[in-house]
């Protein structure tokens, strides 16, 4: 397994309890949600020319973080596929951290 199947089993894990995860206790994690979606577009950034400069994180309610970071994440992992040995550790030690970090 490459450090890249393992940045796309992190992104499952985070996006299913995200999804599944009350509504209660979801708002919790909001601050770490926001900042793994910052994360994704500025690396995603560094592998592809196509993401405009203006391009901001849009602001979800709680309801769209498991969607937020699916899509998000389903475009770092293309963008890294196709680039030339991509350096995916930033993005992995993250994903850890935030799956840890959800009750």
């Amino acid at each position: 397994m490459t450090p890249l199947d393992d940045v796309e089993v992190e992104l499952r894990r985070i996006v299913d309890r995200l999804n599944t995860m009350p509504l209660t206790r979801a708002d919790s994690v909001a601050g770490p949600c926001r900042e793994l979606a910052l994360l994704l577009v500025e690396q995603t950034r560094r592998l592809v020319d196509d993401i405009p400069v203006d391009a901001e994180v849009p602001d979800l309610r709680v309801q769209g973080f498991g969607a937020l970071i699916a899509v998000l994440g389903h475009d770092f992992v293309i963008a890294a596929r196709r680039a030339d040995q991509p350096d995916v550790t930033p993005v992995l030690a993250t994903l850890v951290e935030v799956r840890r970090s959800l009750p």
